[in-house]
């Protein structure tokens, strides 16, 4: 057997060897003399004879050369890992500083200076495109406000129809009851006393704003008496000019209700007993000892027949 001489050995084979060495022989070594005492320990603790020494000695070299085994590639596989990652970081870097450190030749200038033109000529189409973009917005906009305007003046015109129309309303019934007023001061001037008139008026101006209208309170102060025919035709005159009849505001019932509520003591017959309400709804019926008449209204549909109304001196 040839023993080669160290000067023959070259580096590598003795970095194989020696590897091979403290991997291989030394663990080997240490597995055989750590096996000696294991075996012992397990030999005393069974029973005598059931299984020979020399193979529970072989068992434990078995078990500790596997075990050192596992260990041993775990972490040269750990090793390798770190290093490939070592080894990719290191390309990178050096890829990296090559391309930083690459010198720019006079040959690729050129295409520098066609570069700048192209952007120039890109940013005069996204200045034109923006503006056509602005010019887009504002005739949106314009739009948007012309369109706007118009609502708001529909909307205007709308509520401007609903104030005008509640005005004249407004303007319309204050009218009416201005005229109905007029009317009872001088028609009831004769019959209520000056002081009580305020609050004679004020309650049948109360009917003539609301047909539902009942009094509470029954009048009983007059001047001189009427009878259930003056206060008939009182109402059927204001009555009529508000709208009396089918279909219309005031009915002959809401006229005869006010009637039997508030002047109850004039709606009585000869012997004292109350008038039937059939015979209160019939308002234009009258007498030979009538005081008051009815006043049938004009062609505007709303003036008395009284001087301050029509223009008529009294004789």
């Amino acid at each position: 057997m040839k023993i080669d001489s160290p000067s023959s050995i070259t580096s590598s084979e003795a970095s194989i060897r020696l590897e091979w060495v403290s991997t291989r022989i030394l663990p080997g070594v240490a597995v055989l003399l750590l096996s000696i005492p294991l075996c012992q320990w397990a030999d005393s603790n069974l029973p005598d004879g059931i299984i020979p020494v020399s193979i529970i000695y072989l068992m434990i070299v078995i078990i500790l050369w596997s075990m050192y085994m596992a260990v041993q590639y775990a972490f040269v596989g750990i090793a390798q890992t770190r290093k490939t990652k070592t080894h990719a970081c290191n390309n990178q870097t050096a890829t990296n500083e090559s391309t930083a450190q690459k010198p720019v030749f006079l040959l690729e200038a050129m295409p520098i200076i066609n570069e700048s033109e192209n952007i120039d000529t890109i940013c005069k189409v996204e200045t034109i495109e923006e503006i056509s973009e602005a010019e887009v917005v504002e005739d949106v906009c314009v739009a948007e406000t012309e369109e706007l305007t118009k609502e708001n003046h529909a909307s205007s015109t709308y509520q401007q129809g609903i104030d005008d129309f509640y005005q004249s309303q407004a303007e319309s019934q204050k009218k009416k009851l201005d005229t109905i007023h007029e009317y009872l001061l001088y028609i009831m001037s004769p019959f209520v006393y000056e002081e009580d008139m305020d609050e004679f008026c004020t309650d049948l101006l109360r009917f003539a704003m609301d047909h539902n209208y009942r009094p509470e309170v029954e009048w009983k102060r007059f001047k001189t008496r009427l009878s259930s025919f003056d206060v008939r035709h009182l109402v059927w005159s204001i009555a009529i000019r508000l709208g009396l009849g089918k279909g219309k505001v005031y009915s002959n019932d809401d006229c005869a209700c006010y009637i039997e509520r508030r002047f109850a003591s004039l709606c009585v017959t000869g012997s004292g007993e109350p008038l039937s309400h059939s015979t209160l709804r019939n308002l234009t019926v009258t007498s030979n000892s009538d005081q008051i008449h009815c006043d049938i209204q004009g062609a505007d549909g709303l003036l008395f027949h009284i001087p301050s109304q029509l223009g008529i001196e009294k004789d």
